[in-house]
């Protein structure tokens, strides 16, 4: 595997509950480089044209480049990729803090979401290891609220990241928060993930990015 990249990505179906887990080849590493290029390389092969981007087949997805998690002065940088609700176009807004850096410490190089849950959910990914959880208790509150209660609930060094209830109600320009203010804040990408009851990701991990 190239250095810089952990190898695997997650594939997440909410309707389904089922999660995937994959190793790309790799040559979408190197033909489509950073989490720019890997998304837009994988929404284009898997997505079909002229879907509701608030419907269960846009695909939301959370990726990183090959600096994320090094030394390198952007290396704090995710980006979020979907089809944009807000112009029925291409979507990618990032951000910065920890969040993007502790994706690839648990094991992933990007996670994608399908479908839409029957009921609030988050997913939780620990050191190579992914579950849904109930985000019921979560539902209504906001991204300051929502990371407080999930670092409490899973522990030092877990990040979040997350809506609220803006992206609840599917506001086109509602944000993906993280490090309670760095916000994903281009495209309505929070009211994607609010369509798919998706209440937030959290990550947990001490691997290493090797560069």
């Amino acid at each position: 595997m190239l250095q810089g990249y952990m190898g695997k990505m997650l594939f997440v179906n909410l309707s389904t509950g089922k999660i995937t887990e994959e190793t790309p080849d790799e040559s979408l590493y190197r033909d489509f480089k950073g989490g720019y290029g890997n998304g837009a390389k994988i929404l284009y092969d898997r997505q079909k044209p002229s879907l509701d981007p608030l419907g269960p087949e846009n695909m939301l997805g959370f990726t990183t480049g090959p600096l994320t998690g090094s030394p390198a002065a952007t290396g704090a940088r995710y980006t979020v990729v979907c089809k944009s609700p807000l112009t029925g176009g291409w979507a990618d807004a990032n951000s910065g803090g920890i969040f993007g850096p502790t994706l690839k410490f648990a094991g992933y190089d990007a996670v994608f979401f399908t479908g839409i849950a029957d009921k609030p959910v988050y997913l939780f990914i620990d050191n190579g290891k992914a579950e849904l959880r109930d985000a019921g208790h979560l539902w209504g509150k906001d991204t300051y609220e929502t990371e407080s209660i999930l670092r409490e609930e899973l522990g030092k060094g877990t990040e979040v990241a997350c809506i609220g209830p803006a992206g609840e109600k599917l506001s086109l320009i509602s944000c993906i928060i993280t490090e309670k203010g760095a916000a994903a804040g281009r495209c309505g990408v929070g009211a994607v993930m609010g369509s798919k009851k998706l209440k937030a990701v959290a990550v947990k991990g001490e691997q290493k990015v090797t560069v």
